[in-house]
């Protein structure tokens, strides 16, 4: 294994275009040149006030009617969610394969590649939890209010803990494309270690190829990706993992085998 460089000297600039990662990495028993380049990333810790109930109400009514509203995305609702999510998001791709190809004859937008079973920024699955909306709503308003602030949320004392990925990284593709978050091709490997939201250094892995682009820029990533949502009712168990995220490292290559590369030696930290 060895260490990439933050920020090599050049600046950005200078950062390879395939190796915007923080490690490369192969089996130590292989002779060949070629490695893996592994991204690692800590969950993100505003992730509930920005998707879940939203910072700017402070109404704990309010907040509990749109934790209602978001446990039923993923629970009861989440069949009719994912066909939607699919449909819009391909939908807005579609729009934007025209009006580039219109710009740029005798040039093909790249596919579109979600995953119908789990599409957009993924969609943790809670189905069984609840039954009905009625029931959710019983469960959430038999909850303290004072376990709905912000500050509930940031110390893991809430009853919902949202686990999502944060990548504000800023790209220009080679369509021309500019949008916040990472191209799919800067690595291959996502590593997200889940201690802000489980309390323990537990990581969790998936190929970026594997990874739903951004509906309108098929070559970059989304920004956040919703890996679970743990909920007090069953202990904050883990639902996981799902398709495509792994537990285990070497089962994440063996099983989607991204493509290694030759390692750059001017990217490496040799400190």
């Amino acid at each position: 294994m060895h260490r990439i460089k933050e920020k090599p000297e050049g600046g950005n600039n200078a950062k390879a275009d395939d190796a915007r990662g923080d490690f490369y990495i192969k089996k130590k028993d292989s002779k060949e040149d070629l490695w893996y380049v592994v991204e690692c990333k800590s969950a993100k810790s505003n992730a509930e006030d920005r998707g879940l109930v939203s910072k700017d109400i402070t109404d704990p009514k309010k907040r509990k009617k749109k934790c209602i509203d978001f446990l039923c995305k993923f629970s009861v609702n989440r069949d009719k969610n994912i066909k939607s999510i699919y449909a819009k998001g391909e939908k807005a791709y579609k729009k934007k394969k025209v009006s580039w190809e219109a710009k740029h004859p005798r040039k093909t937008f790249p596919p579109f590649r979600w995953d119908k079973d789990n599409p957009g920024a993924f969609f943790p699955n809670l189905t069984g939890l609840w039954s009905t909306k009625a029931d959710i709503e019983k469960w959430v308003n038999a909850l303290p209010d004072e376990v709905f602030t912000s500050e509930a949320f940031y110390n893991r004392e809430a009853p919902i803990r949202l686990i999502q990925t944060h990548m504000p990284s800023r790209r220009t593709d080679k369509l021309g494309l500019k949008s916040t978050g990472p191209l799919v091709t800067e690595f291959n490997i996502l590593c997200m270690d889940l201690f802000l939201r489980t309390g323990k250094h537990e990581l969790v892995f998936v190929n970026s190829q594997d990874l739903n682009h951004q509906a309108k820029a098929p070559n970059h990533l989304q920004q956040n990706y919703n890996i679970d949502v743990l909920v007090q009712k069953d202990g904050f168990a883990r639902h996981y993992p799902q398709s495509p995220w792994y537990d285990d490292l070497d089962e994440c290559i063996q099983k989607t085998n991204p493509k290694p590369r030759k390692i750059d030696k001017t990217q490496l930290d040799y400190r």
